[in-house]
């Protein structure tokens, strides 16, 4: 193998805290403010945040159990291999410093238009927090996409600086062959031109990898003096 894809690690959790769920007095599990996520409760498909682990409690660490298992998985790459490789590393979760050690993609996406729009301000916001390497799901990953959408995120994803094509089992198949034979030679075109940019993006990640510097960027990062308003 050459790398492996750590997912569902942020912890993700099939019942919300545990089979008993959480203590109903803890502050951590039920502190004064609550932000807007899933269910509405810091325990909702994850571990409890009262947790105890070895550093802390799972409250402290929660955002960072995927950076943690993303380096550990690269260390363990550099030692299977005796480092003779760059280990590669695909991660879910992500923390502050993620980047140095793994790539990162999205999550679970939908199958819709506003779902290919927003991977560019994730993809833009990831490279400015160091996480180079970086997708969406093409074609999204849950729900039926259809013709045009797939085409039109092929076309987008390749210039991801990470791209694949992924969708769960309950959806209908999206790779380029089961499109109508235009549909392919769009999509096919679309990956000669990756293809043809990939000395590029190798030259760009070196510059990211030796002084911390972006992939893809903004066009402000560019143009710096340049004055932009919103064109509808």
């Amino acid at each position: 193998f050459d790398g492996l894809w750590i997912d569902m690690n942020e912890p993700s959790n099939f019942v919300d805290g545990s089979l008993t769920g959480c203590e109903a007095d803890s502050t951590y599990d039920h502190p004064p403010y609550t932000p807007r996520v899933l269910g509405f409760r810091l325990y909702a498909k994850t571990v409890c945040p009262s947790a105890r682990q070895h550093l802390s409690s799972h409250y402290n660490l929660h955002n960072m159990y995927g950076h943690f298992e993303a380096m550990a998985t690269y260390r363990a790459l550099l030692s299977v291999h005796q480092q003779q490789k760059r280990p590669f590393v695909l991660t879910r979760s992500s923390f502050a410093g993620t980047g140095h050690y793994a790539a990162h993609w999205s999550g679970d996406n939908h199958a819709h238009w506003d779902d290919l729009y927003y991977s560019i301000p994730i993809m833009l916001n990831f490279n400015m927090f160091g996480v180079s390497q970086i997708g969406a799901d093409i074609c999204g990953f849950q729900g039926d996409t259809t013709e045009e959408l797939c085409v039109r995120w092929m076309q987008l994803g390749a210039f991801y600086p990470f791209m694949r094509n992924h969708n769960d089992d309950l959806a209908k198949d999206q790779d380029p062959a089961v499109f109508s034979e235009e549909a392919q030679r769009i999509m096919r075109n679309a990956l000669l031109t990756r293809y043809a940019l990939l000395p590029y993006l190798y030259t760009l990640y070196v510059r990211s990898t030796l002084s911390g510097d972006t992939v893809v960027r903004p066009l402000f990062f560019e143009f710096t003096q340049a004055r932009f308003q919103n064109i509808c």
